[in-house]
């Protein structure tokens, strides 16, 4: 997991988009408002929100 400040990303978006995709790489983006957000590949969010899914019917079958 990599933490940059958002004026990185802006300035260097492909890079950090690339290492996201690329490397499987988490990307916590700092914001001046302290409001940060998380950047994660299509195919991560897609495996989470699985397992989510998995855990909560697992749970519901109890």
């Amino acid at each position: 997991m990599m933490a940059i400040p958002s004026s990185d990303l802006l300035n260097e978006f492909t890079l950090y988009a690339d290492k996201v995709v690329d490397e499987k790489e988490t990307l916590i983006v700092q914001r001046s408002s302290g409001k940060n957000i998380v950047v994660m590949s299509m195919e991560q969010f897609n495996e989470m929100q699985k397992e989510i899914f998995l855990a909560k019917n697992a749970q519901e079958k109890k």
